[in-house]
């Protein structure tokens, strides 16, 4: 059985040609669109914030190099993920960057209406960043859509990192197509912290010259797909999803990481019209009492994925200090 990201190409990908022969005959993948930019207003930066959505752990690891390269430099930094940050102090910031996980080829949908919700932070350098499984779909547009939604809260647009690691996306290795994750057990690794290290670095490079990004996103057969409903369509496959009472140790993690409260506890039911299919209960739930199932076979979590093929995430040297 395929893994969610293939399932849905094969079965779409004859609409998506379609629409692409309708827009536009021949377009080539490569077409840009490009947006309007902010000035930055102060290119000597003494406070920033490092913002982050993550689940299971691959985009928070990224920020903390970014925070610690930055406190290195000398800059006030703080920390956090976007669920812990006072939206009020925002403007206390000179540099800020928000860190997601690519979420079915986009910016996830629970991020996008938090941002959306900030007040205005006129001037304030920003940068972007994504982390995305195994060869990744949609990285790059994704990095744009979320430096593209600070920037129509009037921030200046500083850069984009794209940041590679194993998928969390538990239904493949739970179908049996763990071999699709394990070809990038070693990810993240060394080479994807150097990585983060120098984004941040040409962050404060870009700040200092007074130069902004321009934000240009590609558009082709994977800007197509990223209309499709995915979403919509995954959670047709999943059923059973539910909380086994009998072993759930009512810790709160699925309540802490379900970015949209589609969580009972008490009940042992999750509403499936909130959920929007990040799988992030199941991935984190220390006891796999959060039971699902896709297309029919049951569903475990990344911890537990990471301890049955006896893998070690390495962490980066500064992050153990």
């Amino acid at each position: 059985m395929e893994n969610r990201r293939i399932f849905i190409k094969r079965c779409l990908v004859g609409c998506a040609v379609g629409c692409l022969t309708m827009a536009a005959p021949g377009l080539s993948a490569s077409v840009n669109a490009k947006l309007p930019q902010n000035p930055i207003s102060k290119r000597n930066p003494q406070r920033a914030l490092v913002i982050w959505y993550s689940q299971t752990g691959h985009t928070r690891r990224i920020g903390r190099i970014i925070r610690h390269a930055w406190e290195k430099a000398g800059l006030a930094v703080d920390g956090a993920d976007y669920r812990e940050i006072d939206k009020s102090t925002l403007s206390n910031y000179d540099l800020i960057a928000i860190g997601t996980p690519v979420h079915y080829m986009d910016v996830p949908v629970n991020l996008r209406d938090w941002i959306k919700t900030l007040p205005r932070i006129e001037g304030t350098s920003v940068a972007a960043y994504v982390t995305f499984g195994g060869k990744g779909n949609g990285q790059h547009n994704t990095a744009c859509g979320l430096l593209e939604l600070m920037t129509e809260k009037g921030g200046a647009a500083a850069g984009t990192g794209l940041f590679g690691n194993m998928s969390t996306f538990a239904p493949t290795w739970s179908a049996g197509n763990a071999a699709r994750i394990l070809a990038f057990k070693d990810r993240p690794n060394e080479k994807t912290y150097q990585q983060a290290r120098a984004f941040a670095d040409s962050i404060l490079a870009t700040v200092a010259a007074g130069r902004t990004q321009q934000i240009e996103r590609e558009f082709g057969l994977e800007s197509l797909m990223g209309i499709v409903p995915q979403i919509g369509l995954t959670k047709l496959m999943i059923t059973n999803h539910h909380i086994d009472k009998s072993i759930c140790i009512k810790c709160g993690t699925c309540l802490k990481k379900c970015p949209v409260g589609a969580i009972d506890l008490p009940a042992g039911s999750v509403d499936y019209q909130l959920c929007i299919a990040c799988i992030g209960c199941v991935n984190n739930c220390p006891t796999q009492a959060m039971k699902m199932n896709f297309i029919g076979k049951p569903v475990y979590g990344f911890k537990e994925f990471l301890k049955r093929n006896s893998i070690e995430i390495a962490e980066p040297a500064e992050l153990n200090l």
